[in-house]
């Protein structure tokens, strides 16, 4: 095993139009990486570090793309609250079996203890994009230094991909949708997306 990785720094990028006390990627979070994985050659693949054109949103967009794909792990700074584009690199390194790490302390915008949603109080309750594209939640650096450490060491990790995605779908058709009226009301309504939602089990038996 080569001792050469390659970690994607997924998190915002510093915007005029942001507040000015959302977290960041720092030298010293790099810095304490680094240390805690001195037995490897790391390369971060940050997107705050280029000298591309910043106007050509294309070339940015495949930038990114591009990083994500060549990386051994994806690692989520999600202490705040993130745009489309950390949810879109997620799904992209699901889309490819790549390992996700999310720092995403207890308390944190995607992580608490007690919440209310859509009036209904929940406990523990982690963002459903979080919980379901992450392979681990950390609280911390080193304890996010550590799981790239088990996934990297792995010759075979256990890493969610486009199948657990679509095994959600199931999942959620299995558990959730009898109890689901308005989800129910729409499938009775449309025979358009009834025969999209029934395609879901075909599509599902040509992996298998």
């Amino acid at each position: 095993m080569s001792n050469k990785i390659a970690i994607y720094l997924a998190g915002s990028i510093k915007k005029g139009h942001e507040r000015v006390d959302e977290s960041f990627w720092t030298d010293e979070d790099i810095l304490l990486l680094k240390k805690s994985l001195s037995e490897y050659e790391v390369s971060f693949l940050n997107p705050a570090f280029r000298a591309d054109n910043l106007s050509d949103q294309r070339s940015v967009f495949g930038r990114d793309m591009t990083q994500v794909y060549c990386s051994d792990v994806v690692f989520v700074d999600a202490r705040d609250r993130r745009g489309l584009g950390v949810g879109a690199e997620m799904m992209w390194a699901k889309f490819h079996k790549i390992p996700i790490v999310t720092l995403a302390p207890k308390d944190s915008h995607y992580s608490k203890s007690k919440t209310t949603l859509l009036g209904v109080a929940v406990e523990n309750w982690v963002h459903p994009f979080i919980e379901s594209l992450s392979d681990a939640i950390v609280e911390n650096l080193i304890e996010g230094a550590a799981c790239i450490k088990r996934f990297i060491g792995d010759s075979d990790p256990e890493v969610r991909d486009i199948e657990y995605i679509e095994s959600s779908m199931r999942y959620y058709r299995d558990s959730q949708l009898p109890h689901d009226g308005p989800m129910k009301a729409l499938l009775e309504a449309n025979s358009q997306l009834h025969k999209r939602f029934a395609s879901l089990e075909k599509r599902c038996a040509k992996r298998t």
